[in-house]
């Protein structure tokens, strides 16, 4: 692929190659239907606000348009695999492929996370002990938590490890299934990231890091 520096012709591209990527996955258009391309208007301001405003931002008009859609967590992060394999091609830089995965995992939260309850009057007898026994109470009490980097030590939000930690390591070959160059692309566009950020770490131990755990290529 080309390499291109105008940030303004990356978001067009990688909008339209995101988007060319989610209309082939039965799971994505099955929920967006024909609102496909409002949906690629959310996807270009959080490109765009990456880009060229060089910020990370919840993206607003990306969330509504998931709640209205009612995008479940599957969708969504085969979704943020699409957009940010689209982008990788482009070789815009660590710094903004940070910020992408950032505003994707703000969507993420806002969308997916428990909301913090106004407290109430305790209920009483029954009622009380029917709604904490209940299946939604159980399963958010120990909904496993996100595995994203946390700039500048680099390390998982989820579990406090060295990120990407062994949970993450097996979330990303999911994530991009079979594409190891564009994992690989993306990992290294991290490694980068890191290095600049922990200058006092040796250089072949974030390699191995970042990069050490791919499977490689069968002979």
């Amino acid at each position: 692929m080309l390499e291109i520096k105008d940030p303004a012709d990356i978001v067009r591209l990688a909008t339209a190659e995101a988007l060319r990527r989610i209309a082939g996955e039965t799971l994505l258009t099955g929920i967006m239907g024909t609102r496909l391309a409002a949906f690629g208007e959310g996807l270009r301001e959080v490109l765009r606000t990456a880009l060229v405003a060089q910020r990370v931002t919840a993206p607003a008009r990306l969330i509504a348009l998931c709640r209205e859609m009612d995008l479940g967590p599957e969708a969504f992060d085969l979704m943020g695999h699409h957009v940010l394999g689209s982008l990788v091609g482009y070789r815009p830089g660590p710094d903004v492929l940070v910020r992408v995965g950032g505003a994707l995992g703000l969507a993420r939260r806002n969308l997916f996370s428990p909301r913090r309850q106004v407290p109430r009057e305790p209920l009483r007898g029954r009622a009380r002990t029917a709604r904490s026994n209940s299946a939604t109470a159980r399963y958010r009490a120990v909904r496993p938590p996100e595995h994203l980097p946390s700039p500048p030590d680099w390390t998982c939000t989820g579990c406090g490890r060295e990120w990407p930690c062994a949970v993450k390591q097996s979330q990303l070959l999911a994530e991009f299934g079979g594409a190891r160059a564009a994992l690989a692309v993306y990992l290294g566009s991290c490694l980068l990231a890191a290095a600049r950020d922990l200058p006092g770490l040796p250089l072949a131990r974030v390699r191995n890091r970042f990069l050490g755990w791919l499977p490689r290529r069968p002979n």
